[in-house]
């Protein structure tokens, strides 16, 4: 029987894994982790994750395959709201793989192996080696971080850059020119995946003044976070002179879209009004600013605490996140190291961007260790670790094992649910239009309101138009070219207008059914045209 008792420990220790020690400090040990969970993910994700959900991956088949196939015919595209970098490495990877969706899905679990190694090297360089390999697991069991190593998309690769990029800021103890150039290159690929990766360009040179991570005189400092900048801008500035000739400004894009949704849009109108209708009404990001300055502030405010709450809640779970408001409080007690202090900083860097923007668990998964990592520092406060078992291991050790059963719990519980639960009744469609000849030398553009059907069809997408009536869709249709039409659930629920179109029995003459599923029910339509007369 386990015998509890509250005493001082005569060992030194307060190891998490005290049963463990050669294999915890083992120089190996995060690469070990990441190499077995990135085999792991990818045979489950390959096998489990068959077709893109109609969330995040609706952007992986409507923008990123469009692009990367665009990039290898040898033209460059520019999007509105994201860089190069991932529809370049998609184009690459896909064009090896020989199909994009599992070149995705590859992409995302490479690069979430790389996320636990860079952030395993890390903590372990800023902290503990025990304490680093325990917030690792507890990252990689991480219900969001698992979705997203499955998900194709940017938000792991994002993650995986930026991670990568502070790992080599702050390895080193003293100031190695090279990982400071390699940290700011890796910065400037991130912006060029996801355009808040500017907040590293802001933060990392901060954290190097005011934290000093170097211990350097504050000339040296400036001088330091100078090349930084100076670096990072090199690597975006080929991009950025592009966006300058064909689109008039060096850091085009449109996310002053996204941040007008937040602002004005959200809780008010629906997203398909505000996309369609009200977003034009935007010019740019001042005018978003200052259309209501005070309404913008309010918000901006607003979100401070709303997005640390859904972060503490959703992103980590309360059973981890209100231990991570209480390593805040023993973190700053005891005055963070300068590494961990900037380390910090450029978290909150972070995690300020995303104040601008609707609230997402996957746009905050950079912030994931540095959360983990104050849970665990409240498990290893000195008064924790007086309570011991078997006069070796201590309370926080324990809660931390029940924390990482409980994180993997939670998460094979809902992934066992949501992994497939991509729309699969467009593969059987996909399957039987291409196997039985249906295709005409017309098949070539597809109405629908989401991507997936065009793509598994090899056709181009026509965008379901933003019309009342059966007469106005017709017209569209015969105005666009389309000579298909693909309804679902997902067209009903956005265009419940047109819900009759569920049963193809009730389909008006210039529509001929050719296939469809009862569970969920879609239907695919032959656009009949007019003959002539």
């Amino acid at each position: 029987m386990a015998k509890h008792s509250k005493q001082r420990s005569t060992a030194p220790t307060t190891s998490l894994f005290p049963f463990a020690q050669q294999i915890v400090n083992h120089p190996r040990v995060g690469f070990v982790v990441a190499a077995a969970y990135g085999i792991a993910m990818l045979v489950v994700g390959l096998t489990y994750h068959v077709i893109g959900d109609y969330h995040v991956e609706t952007d992986f088949y409507w923008s990123y395959v469009q692009e990367a196939r665009a990039m290898m015919s040898g033209r460059l595209p520019i999007e509105d709201f994201r860089g190069p970098a991932y529809p370049m490495l998609l184009g690459i990877t896909g064009t090896v793989i020989g199909e994009y969706f599992t070149a995705g899905i590859v992409l995302s679990t490479l690069a979430a192996a790389l996320v636990l190694f860079f952030a395993y090297e890390l903590l372990r360089r800023l902290f503990r080696a025990d304490t680093a390999l325990l917030a690792t697991l507890l990252v990689a069991a991480n219900t969001t971080f698992v979705r997203y190593t499955y998900t194709a998309g940017t938000d792991m690769v994002f993650n995986a850059f930026v991670t990568a990029s502070v790992f080599f800021l702050l390895k080193d103890e003293q100031r190695v020119w090279r990982s400071i150039i390699i940290s700011a290159v890796l910065a400037g690929i991130a912006y060029l995946t996801r355009y808040n990766g500017v907040a590293l360009v802001v933060a990392a040179p901060a954290a190097i003044v005011l934290a000093n991570p170097f211990g350097l005189e504050m000339r040296e400092r400036i001088k330091t976070a100078a090349v930084f900048v100076g670096v990072f801008f090199l690597v975006i500035a080929p991009w950025g002179f592009y966006c300058l000739a064909e689109k008039g400004s060096f850091f085009y894009n449109k996310n002053y879209l996204n941040i007008a949704y937040e602002m004005f849009a959200k809780g008010r109108i629906g997203w398909d009004q505000f996309w369609n209708v009200e977003a034009h009404r935007y010019e740019s990001l001042t005018h978003v600013i200052f259309l209501d300055f005070g309404l913008f502030v309010r918000q901006v405010l607003f979100n401070i605490v709303d997005h640390a709450r859904s972060d503490m809640g959703l992103l980590l779970g309360w059973h981890i996140g209100v231990l991570s408001v209480v390593g805040v409080v023993a973190f700053f007690k005891e005055k963070p190291g300068a590494r961990l202090l900037s380390l910090f900083i450029i978290g909150a860097g972070f995690f300020a961007v995303l104040l601008l923007v609707f609230y997402g668990e996957r746009f905050s998964m950079f912030l994931l260790p540095i959360y983990v990592l104050l849970a665990l520092r409240a498990l290893t406060m000195p008064k924790v670790s007086e309570w011991r078992f078997w006069n070796r291991i201590h309370i926080g050790a324990l809660v931390g094992y029940g924390l990482l059963v409980w994180t993997a719990a939670e998460s094979y519980g809902f992934h066992r649910e949501h992994i497939d639960s991509g729309p699969t009744e467009i593969l059987h469609i996909a399957e039987w239009f291409n196997a039985r000849g249906n295709r005409t030398e017309s098949d070539s553009v597809i109405i629908a309101r989401k991507p997936h059907i065009a793509y598994y069809l090899d056709m181009r997408l026509e965008y379901f138009p933003y019309v009342n009536t059966l007469e106005e869709l017709h017209a569209h249709a015969k105005a666009s070219g389309a000579s298909l039409l693909y309804f679902s659930l997902m067209e009903a629920g956005l265009r419940p207008q047109f819900r009759i179109l569920l049963d193809p029995s009730q389909a008006p003459p210039w529509l001929t059914p050719l296939v469809s599923t009862n569970v969920p029910p879609s239907v695919l339509y032959r656009i009949e045209r007019e003959k002539p007369q």
